[in-house]
């Protein structure tokens, strides 16, 4: 693959309606697009584009004639879930499989973790486990359990307690 930058588009398209006759506050405005989870809606294309281009920078063009005797081939979608503070995602990455690869643990991968850290296995993401873990070491607990209702989705206790143990080993030397 080579070291150029990689570039992405993703075109969204949102449809507002408003009466010509009326005069609308900023706010209106700020309101409508806080509705569509601009960020939860970007970040799912962005990655799954981001995803098809490092795919076919493996692979070749899809289904073009001769990709069958590529190193790398394409293998199949799967669906990763994360939860960020911009919410659930659901992401469908493709798998590329190294024909060349001697153990199996490394012949199948994808190649969007690469450039992106999905936090291992884990389904909540860096930012709302510090996020959580600052409400859970920082705050009291009535505080802290008025802050999570702001997030969108809530990590189990158990998780929350998880990442705060993580947290403090990392602190201590």
């Amino acid at each position: 693959m080579s070291e150029s930058p990689i570039e992405i588009s993703v075109t969204i398209h949102f449809v507002l309606t408003i009466d010509p006759t009326e005069q609308y506050p900023l706010a209106a405005f700020a309101e409508f697009l806080t509705e569509q989870h601009l960020e939860s809606t970007l970040l799912e294309p962005i990655i799954e584009s981001l995803n098809d281009v490092l795919v076919e920078a493996y692979c070749g063009e899809k289904h073009a004639q001769g990709n069958g005797a590529n190193r790398f081939q394409r293998l199949t979608t799967k669906t990763r879930t994360a939860v960020t503070t911009a919410g659930e995602h659901e992401f469908s990455l493709g798998y590329v499989e190294d024909t060349t690869a001697t153990d199996d643990g490394n012949a199948h991968f994808h190649p969007i973790e690469q450039f992106v850290d999905f936090n291992g296995k884990k389904r909540y993401q860096q930012d709302i486990a510090a996020r959580t873990v600052y409400l859970a070491t920082a705050l009291s607990y009535r505080d802290a359990a008025s802050h999570v209702e702001d997030l969108e989705r809530t990590p189990l206790k158990d998780t929350i307690r998880d990442r705060v143990t993580e947290c403090g080993w990392k602190q201590t030397p």
